[in-house]
């Protein structure tokens, strides 16, 4: 069964980034090839004080798109600005993608088609990394890619995609009937919400699709491009991993092995030992603070449970637009 024109509302949530953002909403307004009546452009504001709103109601009142509606979600943490969109806003696709990402033209155009299909549920394409001009740094290896929030499975289409993907954040296009089957973003993740839905999804049995015509680019905020940052988001990944503020009270559960990486790692990073270049040390290195973020939020959870969503949640949250 087919739909012609489904729809669309696009999710944009937002906190302090109205520079990047400003970009972002001037791409999204050159989509080509829809019905304007068929779209809907939702910016979700999460408590940001640098002229988001004046931004977003500037922008609206020449909204070539449909309608540009802004709305404030006062509790702090993109879960919640996520859940908020997807109440308010009322058509058949949610299109969901980030402050800081460019939207070729035919973005909207390429959902329509695919999601024309009624057996298509949710799906995720590419996000290509902008470099800028300091390009890629030396000690990046393509294994980092989600650290940036970049996404690139090749150019065929996977239908369904393997059951280890999880449509990003940047690029991740569901069905709003998916969320009365599944539920909505998990509200207990400050961090790697929209890999938990996915997963949530595959063990539903949920129709997953990679499309890499669904391409966007995600221009990389120059301050990202440290050691230092690379770290903290290894880590805080890795607290994800292990529950998240659902380790509170409950007995560690991590598996032998990564304890086993860990000192494996942690010994070869000592050591300097491996004989790998600058990239694969690197990269072993961010894979031992995956670890230890697993393991410190699995034993915190356990020893001081009244603390730990207070521990989980300052650890999870961006500070200055970096996790840092």
């Amino acid at each position: 069964m087919e739909t012609s024109n489904p729809t669309i509302s696009v999710v944009i949530c937002t906190w302090n980034r109205a520079n990047w953002l400003e970009s972002t909403l001037r791409s999204l307004s050159a989509q080509a090839g829809v019905r304007k009546d068929a779209i809907e452009c939702v910016v979700v504001d999460n408590n940001s004080v640098d002229g988001t709103r004046s931004l977003v109601e500037r922008f609206a009142k020449d909204w070539p798109l449909g309608r540009l509606i802004y709305v404030f979600e006062p509790r702090q943490g993109k879960q919640f600005a996520l859940n908020r969109a997807v109440r308010v806003t009322s058509n058949e696709i949610l299109a969901f993608t980030d402050d800081d990402i460019d939207l070729p033209q035919n973005w909207l155009l390429e959902i329509q088609r695919l999601f024309s299909s009624a057996q298509v549920d949710l799906a995720g394409g590419k996000t290509l990394i902008g470099w800028g001009a300091r390009g890629k740094p030396g000690w990046f290896a393509p294994d980092m890619l989600a650290i940036l929030a970049g996404v690139d499975l090749g150019d065929k289409q996977l239908a369904p995609a393997p059951p280890e993907y999880a449509p990003g954040g940047s690029n991740l296009i569901a069905r709003r009937s998916l969320f009365d089957a599944v539920g909505l973003f998990s509200e207990t993740h400050f961090r790697h919400m929209d890999y938990e839905f996915g997963m949530r999804c595959q063990q539903r049995g949920v129709r997953i699709i990679y499309e890499p015509k669904l391409v966007v680019q995600a221009p990389v905020d120059e301050r990202c491009l440290t050691k230092k940052y690379f770290r903290h988001w290894a880590f805080k990944a890795g607290i994800g991993r292990s529950g998240g503020i659902d380790a509170a009270g409950r007995p560690p559960r991590v598996a032998r092995w990564i304890y086993r990486q860990l000192l494996e790692d942690a010994w070869a990073h000592l050591t300097s030992s491996g004989g790998l270049d600058e990239a694969q040390s690197f990269s072993r290195e961010l894979r031992m603070w995956r670890a230890l973020g697993t393991v410190s939020n699995a034993w915190h959870g356990w020893l001081r449970p009244s603390t730990h969503a207070t521990w989980v949640e300052q650890r999870s949250q961006k500070k200055n637009g970096l996790y840092a």
